[in-house]
């Protein structure tokens, strides 16, 4: 099964993907399956509104779109309530933007919704990069403290943090690297050093071409490494809650 990692659908401020759009490109490209994510708009407000959209998307595409969740962490316990009802409603991931959101990653306030994630068994994926609120040491140390949880390291901290990446995601055994806004090459030379077990590629569309990401990254990759980093590896994590 080949599975795109990441893809944000909706039309926003800086997004224009309909699920007619991605359904098209994911065929082009050859991908069966993709995780769709809210806009930032719907990471940072209305919660519920961003969940209840990317569900009914999957929900009518249900052999084809998997859906994620996120809630703001500044919003407490109605944002892990939110979390559950989402996974309740078939969400596999929670995604968290720091940036977005508001909070360092490794913040304590962000603690309570990765222990909802720990119980709802769904890995939980951390957009990286900005300085000052998601670098890859601090969601390596966010992944320290829960070992039982998995933990994507989106876009491997591009760009100002690529020179941290291997060394911080080898530092925790539940922390994995999602290949999206870091150049392919680069990423296959990160995945020589930790692990082709490490990967997963995630294309961040519409932000980039969903079809030349995918041509890029099955270049860049040996064919040993393309079933786990292209949908195996992922895939291991999203049915830690059950068969996809």
């Amino acid at each position: 099964m080949i599975i795109d990692g990441y893809c944000t659908l909706g039309v926003d401020r800086e997004f224009d993907l309909t699920e007619s759009a991605l359904l098209q490109a994911m065929d082009r490209a050859g991908v069966d399956r993709a995780v769709i994510a809210p806009v930032d708009r719907f990471l940072a407000v209305d919660n519920q509104v961003g969940n209840n959209f990317v569900l009914r998307a999957a929900g009518a595409h249900p052999d084809r779109l998997i859906p994620s969740c996120s809630a703001n962490p500044w919003r407490g316990e109605a944002a892990v309530e939110e979390v559950r009802r989402a996974c309740g409603n078939g969400a596999r991931m929670l995604v968290l933007h720091p940036a977005v959101q508001g909070f360092p990653a490794d913040d304590e306030l962000v603690r309570p919704l990765v222990e909802a994630a720990a119980e709802e068994r769904i890995p939980v994926y951390v957009h990286t990069g900005p300085p000052g609120h998601a670098t890859p040491w601090q969601l390596a140390d966010l992944a320290g403290r829960y070992p039982e949880v998995d933990f994507l390291m989106g876009h491997c901290g591009a760009t100002d943090f690529w020179n941290d990446v291997v060394e911080a995601g080898g530092s925790a055994a539940n922390l994995y690297l999602e290949s999206s806004l870091a150049r392919p090459f680069l990423f296959a030379g990160y995945l020589e050093q930790l692990g082709w077990e490490k990967g997963i590629m995630g294309s961040a569309a519409p932000l980039n071409e969903l079809g030349f990401e995918w041509e890029q990254m099955r270049r860049a990759l040996p064919g040993e490494a393309l079933g786990a980093v292209c949908g195996g590896n992922l895939r291991r994590l999203l049915e830690r809650r059950g068969t996809l």
